[in-house]
């Protein structure tokens, strides 16, 4: 089996970019997804304060009009932080929303936190898969009738890929799902390396982590979320990748799984080309572009758009982007394994549009 993936190439500004989104919508097909009445959930990243990467709203207008031109209510949403940030709860989460220009008078749209006031708002989805029987889901996510996820492609320090498997299966969990998939993943500090600057303290959502001549981590408080490893400018976390990183993408592809479960012929997946950066935009922080502005693709299927994405980038970069960013763990399994659960095909044909 092979899935179409539709592809409109970037100009030479982003100032046509709504355009080009609208052309690329319509191509794919966008309206088949879309019935009147139902509800429908447009996924963005808001981006952390101080990132300035994230997919822009104004490039969201084009997706939002369509659907509530065929008929559809679209509400603008994600969900809270698993970490210490400006996230982790809907108050502060809706402010940041605000200040990166994702607004109802800007997009057209409601913008609404998924999980609830501090991601107590979630509900169990049974999957019966090899991990999880059940899976928790954000409450706005489940009462959904469909989605239209929008992703700002990137490298990812606990998934090497950052796509839009991993925008759905993390991003549109409640926190009990969050915690779940971190449960394997722990880190450890290398002493030489370390300066006991106390920044990797000033970021642990759980306390684990405590400094004296160099930062110590409670294994029994730690949930591995990884933003230690993402914060620390001296190299001196690693975590031990072997099995727990593939049990963590397997997880990551589950918990999509239950989120896309009795959806996807109603989804929409448009995956993002722009700012692609080593991190995701969880970092609060302005990031080096790996490759230039490259397009934006869309597919129904979320598997092929997330190959095709790896693929386009290693092109434009002449190599294995997500590998060499990555080199310690292998970004294929989420792929690989998502396809064997039966979210899609790496097997796709790129449709470039004018």
């Amino acid at each position: 089996m092979t899935s179409e993936v539709f592809y409109a190439k970037a100009g030479g500004t982003l100032c046509d970019l709504p355009e080009r989104v609208g052309r690329l919508a319509d191509a794919a097909g966008f309206s088949k997804a879309i019935t009147a009445n139902l509800f429908y959930l447009l996924k963005v990243h808001f981006g952390e304060r101080g990132n300035d990467t994230y997919v822009k709203p104004e490039w969201l207008v084009p997706l939002v009009s369509r659907v509530r031109g065929a008929g559809g209510k679209v509400f603008v949403s994600d969900t809270n932080a698993l970490y210490v940030g400006t996230r982790s709860n809907a108050v502060d989460h809706l402010e940041v929303a605000r200040e990166h220009g994702f607004t109802y008078e800007s997009l057209g749209a409601p913008v609404i936190i998924a999980d609830g006031l501090v991601g107590e708002s979630q509900s169990a989805v049974e999957v019966n898969l090899k991990h999880y029987k059940r899976v928790f889901v954000a409450n706005y996510a489940r009462a959904a009738d469909g989605f239209v996820v929008v992703t700002n492609v990137t490298g990812h320090m606990l998934t090497g890929l950052g796509g839009a498997i991993k925008n759905v299966g993390m991003g549109l969990c409640g926190r009990g799902g969050k915690r779940s998939q971190h449960c394997d993943l722990k880190p450890e500090i290398i002493a030489k390396k370390c300066v006991a600057c106390g920044s990797c303290v000033e970021w642990c959502p759980s306390g684990a982590i405590t400094v004296g001549k160099t930062a110590c981590i409670d294994g029994e408080k730690c949930i591995g979320c990884g933003e230690c490893y993402a914060i620390c400018r001296y190299g001196a976390v690693k975590f031990t990748w072997s099995e727990t990183s593939q049990n963590m993408q397997e997880k990551l592809a589950e918990h999509c799984f239950g989120v896309l479960k009795g959806k996807g012929s109603r989804s929409m997946f448009f995956n993002f080309l722009t700012s692609v950066t080593k991190n995701c935009n969880c970092m609060g922080r302005t990031e080096s572009l790996e490759v230039p502005a490259l397009g934006v693709l869309a597919s129904q299927d979320i598997v092929a758009i997330d190959q095709a994405s790896a693929d386009v980038c290693s092109k434009a970069a002449g190599k294995d982007l997500f590998k060499a960013l990555y080199p310690s763990w292998d970004y294929t399994v989420q792929l690989d394994y998502a396809a064997r659960i039966g979210l899609g095909t790496r097997s796709y044909a790129l449709v470039e549009i004018a």
